[in-house]
């Protein structure tokens, strides 16, 4: 499958079971997992999650260690590392949950995040 994440792919809908909370509208309460079981689907998304803890984690590291010797090249290189690891995997989070957002203009937004984190990265290295 071109253009889907495992995470997509692993749950599918949300089915019509649902369950009233104090005051609040329904609330979904079961998943249907297509492409593979259950387990499969809770390692995926917390793979994923794992992921995204682990690349703000060195990101975090990068902007300490620029903060500590206010370096222009390590500036350069955690924006970078920002806009390659951690914002695109929030992006492909944040726009999958927004309706009017088609799955072209998520992989744009993703990819030239990407790109812009890649040339900064070139940018520090071969500077």
């Amino acid at each position: 499958m071109i253009g889907t994440w495992p995470v997509a792919t692993a749950l599918a809908a949300v089915t019509e079971q649902s369950v009233s909370v104090i005051g609040r509208q329904s609330l979904p309460i079961q998943v249907d997992v297509v492409g593979g079981g259950g387990g499969l689907a809770a390692i995926t998304i917390a793979a994923f999650f794992l992921s995204v803890l682990l690349a703000v984690f060195v990101t975090y590291r990068f902007a300490r260690g620029y903060l500590r010797t206010r370096r222009r090249p390590l500036l350069f290189l955690t924006l970078g590392l920002l806009l390659l690891a951690p914002l695109p995997m929030f992006l492909r989070l944040a726009s999958g949950n927004i309706g009017w957002v088609t799955a072209t203009e998520r992989t744009v937004v993703v990819t030239a995040s990407k790109l812009c984190g890649l040339l900064l990265i070139l940018g520090v290295v071969y500077r």
